[in-house]
């Protein structure tokens, strides 16, 4: 199975092998990869407010990748971040389409929404499930990720917002609440004045998917991916409500790249 920029849990120890293809970081146009070796240089480049992008992984390094491990393995997986937001699916597929045994998946989201999908498509083949496209949206409908960015520069300098929008947010304190649409693209829930007010509708939305869950007669699980340490005593918070234990995953270079560090991820998803 192969994985595009999912960063995954410490303590995740899968019983199938797993393989993780990095995308590019640009500094001033100098290319590293999606590795957490570069996190600290991200950071003081958006702190002096430079230049810095992501590319595609490495052409050759996917075919040379995929090339090895359709003769090493009956089956190969690919999960993609989704098509809408990057390029890196349309380049898996492009070079997977020459391969019977390998399979391209648009996960049609990013981040701990992928980790959850990823989690949930491992776990279905270790019990010797063959794993088809219906099977990716159902992992993603059986959650819910909310983003909040309290700094809208980073994502005003990447393009993921307007000027107009990056403006009026700091003149008004307004913080917005994110996800990411079935379609794959980032889809505005809600706009709130304050961290107060987003922290009281994330809790909100999480209580009705809750509810869902309970209907449902199944348990659920929390995911968190925070830029700086003060975010993660929230989601501690929201697990505790449900009494459970929330898995923290590394925000990322690449999304830290768009996003900066002053915001946080959080994922609700049912129990497997």
């Amino acid at each position: 199975m192969i994985d595009s920029t999912t960063k995954l849990r410490d303590d995740f120890r899968p019983n199938i092998d797993i393989y993780t293809v990095p995308v590019r970081v640009f500094i001033n146009d100098q290319e590293f990869d999606d590795t957490e070796e570069i996190t600290d240089k991200i950071l003081e480049a958006i702190n002096r407010g430079e230049k810095v992008e992501t590319s595609l992984p490495r052409v050759d390094l996917v075919e040379d990748l995929l090339g090895r491990l359709r003769k090493e393995y009956d089956v190969v997986y690919v999960l993609s971040i989704s098509s809408l937001l990057s390029g890196t699916y349309n380049l898996f597929y492009t070079i997977a389409n020459k391969y019977e045994n390998v399979f391209v998946f648009d996960s049609k989201t990013v981040s701990i929404q992928n980790t959850y999908v990823l989690e949930r498509m491992v776990n279905d083949i270790s019990l010797g499930k063959k794993i088809e496209e219906d099977d990716i949206i159902s992992y993603r409908d059986d959650s819910l990720f909310l983003i909040s960015v309290f700094d809208v520069t980073q994502l005003q300098r990447s393009g993921r917002i307007g000027k107009v929008t990056s403006l009026i947010g700091k003149m008004m304190h307004i913080k917005p609440i994110l996800t990411i649409a079935r379609n794959g693209e980032v889809q505005l829930v809600q706009k709130a004045i304050g961290i107060k007010k987003v922290k009281d509708i994330i809790r909100e939305k999480v209580q009705e998917f809750v509810e869902k869950a309970r209907q449902k007669n199944r348990g659920i699980r929390v995911y968190g991916a925070v830029g700086t340490e003060e975010y993660k005593d929230f989601v501690y918070e929201v697990a505790q409500m449900y009494d459970v234990k929330p898995y923290f995953v590394d925000i990322g270079p690449a999304v830290t790249t768009h996003v900066g560090t002053e915001g946080f991820g959080i994922l609700v998803g049912l129990d497997f």
